[in-house]
């Protein structure tokens, strides 16, 4: 299975430029809102025509400009699968599932006897715990059923690729979780291309195997969950992989770095590049001090002000103020506070003197 894209598109004020090839792999595209996400899986599906380019997918050509070929969405053998689900409100869960399989030119849909197709229907509803529910209508249904109605749906119309656009932004957590484990139950054992749009970089990296950071209509960069967490390319890449702290920055020597927003150098231990233009250190990347005797100061150490905390189920979020006066942005803290006294956490108002490892300070130039 292979994806091959390389399209634009140009509005008056947003321009749509991604070139993007993938095997039988999971894809994440990761980005803000407006950035191009869902106009890319709409281009490939058929939904939005591209002012120029190519889509081939598995060897067949949904679109390409140079000579005139435009499949309609009907002819071309994707699945994309929307938020709100869409399911036909005239039509029971059943006949849903059955709609698609009717719809399937190839994979594993089927044309065939009525009796066959509704038992086959069936057999996609259990695969997401929604059998029961063959006989109701959308309009009995809730949110978290209609949406399983929907990927069995999508299932039995036998894609070559499918795509997915935030279909679980409006789920709970847990049956979000739930799902999630069900749809790679299903991708293990099945070989197709994947497109997972989503600005939550958890859920990309538990469900694709790659992931393309997507800014202002371009993919910036691309690799494993992994690599883009370690070592972003780009400011968007740091703050889309969860980097709540960046500053503008300068290079001061060959391994020192001057984070302008914050008033501070760090000591990375390693070249700076000349170019670089930003630094970035995540929230759980700083610790307090380690004792030392009186007098001494460790590497990257500095004493800063605890201006506010608020505290989540299983951690605290310390905001803290960097020696900067009149700093552009609080440098944000995550402290764990399981098996941890609550004399032991950060709190309001403490001038500490916390750590920020050079191994993990980030750098990029753009």
């Amino acid at each position: 299975m292979s994806l091959d894209v390389d399209i634009r598109k140009r509005y008056d004020d947003f321009e749509l430029d991604v070139q993007l090839q993938a095997g039988s792999e999971r894809v994440a595209l990761l980005g803000a809102s407006g950035c191009g996400k869902s106009l890319t899986l709409r281009c490939i599906a058929g939904v939005e025509t591209p002012d120029e380019g190519r889509i081939v997918v598995d060897g067949i050509t949904f679109f390409d400009s140079c000579v005139g070929v435009n499949l309609s969405p009907q002819e071309r053998a994707c699945a994309l699968l929307f938020q709100n689900y869409q399911l036909f409100p005239h039509m029971t869960a059943e006949e849903n599932v059955c709609a698609g399989m009717r719809d399937a030119q190839s994979g594993w849909g089927m044309r065939g006897p009525a009796h066959d197709a509704r038992r086959r229907a069936r057999s996609f509803l259990q695969i997401f715990g929604v059998a029961e529910l063959a006989e109701r209508y959308p309009a009995q249904m809730s949110g978290g059923q209609q949406q399983r109605v929907a990927l069995a749906r999508m299932l039995a119309a036998g894609p070559q690729i499918l795509m997915f656009d935030e279909p679980f932004s409006a789920l709970d957590s847990y049956l979000k979780s739930a799902l999630e484990q069900t749809l790679l139950d299903v991708f293990s054992v099945i070989d197709r291309n994947v497109l997972y749009v989503s600005h939550d970089i958890d859920e990309a990296c538990r469900l694709c195997d790659r992931i393309c950071v997507m800014h202002n209509g371009r993919i910036e960069e691309s690799g494993t969950a992994y690599e883009l967490l370690a070592r972003p390319q780009t400011l968007a890449g740091m703050r889309l992989t969860g980097c709540k702290n960046t500053s503008r920055a300068r290079r001061v020597s060959a391994t020192e770095v001057e984070a302008l927003d914050w008033g501070m150098t760090f000591d990375v231990g390693r070249e700076v590049p000349s170019d670089v233009a930003y630094v970035g250190v995540r929230a759980r990347h700083i610790h307090r001090d380690r004792e030392r005797r009186v007098g001494e100061r460790g590497r990257n150490s500095f004493d800063v002000r605890v201006a506010r905390v608020s505290d989540s189920r299983f951690e605290r979020l310390v905001l803290l103020d960097p020696p900067l006066g009149d700093a552009r942005s609080r440098i944000q803290w995550k402290v764990d506070m399981v098996d941890v006294s609550r004399d032991e956490l950060p709190h309001e108002g403490e001038t500490l003197r916390l750590h920020f490892d050079a191994s993990k300070i980030l750098l990029v130039s753009r």
